[in-house]
């Protein structure tokens, strides 16, 4: 019969001591955890869509067409409503004598030409079906009382140099579209003695 001996110490779990290269470390938690990415651009997310509906409602217009020269009016007020933006541009052709484009656009996109619409229709049909669908969103987010009026605002800015017969046919579809609002951008007259406005205000309306 062989002799009993007493069996000596091991670890429990041989890659634990495995692991353990370092036995002045080895136990200690890592007390580094990782940067959950997705929480802070959530939280930048809701910061900006704030940070827009906040110079929305101050009556800032958020688009204004590079090389427009908007007219002067000698009675005029801050805008004090945000809406879709319809410009009606001359060109940015360098010689002030040449023809005016008169093109139109919502929002700084592109939608027709004078030349290219039909003397005989008194609007502009994809002006107008574009701003139903705004209106219709507008109504979805916001809520609106069947019985009542559509009371939100659409803002023209329009080069003193654009043909009337195209500023009638934006007027024409702007009310067909439900935008019984409609507030014409324009520069305050330097020559009329009024008090100036604030920088950074807005345009005023007509």
């Amino acid at each position: 019969m062989g002799s009993v001996s007493i069996p000596g110490r091991h670890p429990a779990f041989h890659p634990i001591g495995r692991l353990r290269k370092n036995p002045f470390k080895g136990g200690k938690k890592n007390m580094s955890a990782p940067l959950n990415l997705t929480a802070m651009v959530d939280m930048f997310t809701v910061i900006v869509i704030f940070l827009l509906q906040s110079f929305s409602a101050s009556g800032e217009i958020m688009f204004i067409q590079k090389g427009i020269k908007l007219p002067t009016a000698t009675q005029a007020q801050p805008l004090e409503e945000r809406g879709p933006v319809v410009t009606l541009f001359c060109g940015d052709k360098a010689d002030p004598n040449a023809p005016c484009d008169n093109v139109v656009l919502i929002e700084g996109e592109k939608l027709a030409k004078l030349d290219e619409l039909d003397d005989a229709e008194p609007g502009i049909p994809n002006l107008a079906d574009r701003l139903k669908k705004i209106r219709e969103n507008e109504e979805r987010l916001v809520g609106r009382d069947p019985t009542k009026p559509f009371e939100q605002h659409a803002i023209v800015q329009s080069d003193k140099r654009i043909d009337f017969k195209l500023v009638r046919k934006t007027i024409f579809s702007v009310n067909e579209a439900g935008w019984t609002h409609l507030n014409f951008a324009a520069m305050p007259d330097a020559s009329v003695s009024a008090a100036p406005l604030a920088d950074g205000e807005a345009p005023a309306e007509e």
